[in-house]
């Protein structure tokens, strides 16, 4: 039998080799995070997603990946779909809480998050209720929010920076379930416009 590797794992495997080899980068978070200081830096807001800030966040957003990566290859999630979703939550889904809540971001959560948000329109494919699934995780962003107050120790500062981070990975969340939506809206379209230039008719 002929072995296939599956486009997931190989992205999910390359995906996990940039962020461990962005990690010894000396100087990672202060040169490459999305810094509200440093905004006129535009390369931040690519290098950002890529960054972690110490290895508990590193090795956190690694076995996520992971977590997502199974998932989405055990509901024959397309890897198009996977890849685009993934990516354009890294990019995007923390600009509007940043822009408001003014916070250095970093880190592959986002994305995770938007992942997570795709999926759990996925298992409509095996009739399970999606909204279940958006509670539970809904849920355990919030249960996330409240261990990382408490690591960071009881305080005012300590409040903020969980109530920014739980709505960041919110906003990963809910940036993934609309990027599903406009998937089903676009693709029709593109399938239409393929079967029209294929047929040589297109206009």
């Amino acid at each position: 039998m002929k072995f296939k590797l599956n486009k997931i794992f190989v992205f999910t495997v390359v995906l996990i080799i940039i962020y461990i080899s962005a990690f010894f980068i000396p100087e990672r978070v202060e040169k490459y995070s999305l810094d509200p200081e440093k905004s006129s830096e535009v390369w931040r807001f690519i290098t950002y997603p890529f960054v972690h800030l110490n290895l508990k966040h590193l090795t956190e957003n690694i076995i996520g990946l992971g977590l997502i990566a199974l998932i989405g290859f055990e509901l024959k999630t397309a890897f198009s779909d996977f890849s685009s979703s993934y990516l354009s939550s890294s990019f995007l889904s923390v600009i509007p809480i940043w822009i408001i809540m003014s916070f250095t971001a970093l880190g592959a959560s986002n994305a995770i998050f938007g992942s997570f948000g795709l999926i759990s329109q996925e298992t409509k494919k095996y009739n399970i209720k999606t909204g279940v699934v958006v509670l539970i995780l809904t849920g355990l962003i919030f249960i996330g929010s409240i261990t990382s107050y408490f690591s960071y120790g009881i305080g005012s500062e300590q409040f903020s920076i969980a109530i920014k981070q739980g709505l960041a990975h919110f906003s990963g969340l809910i940036f993934g379930i609309g990027f599903f939506f406009f998937l089903g809206k676009i693709r029709p379209v593109l399938t239409r416009r393929k079967r029209y230039i294929l047929r040589g008719d297109y206009r």
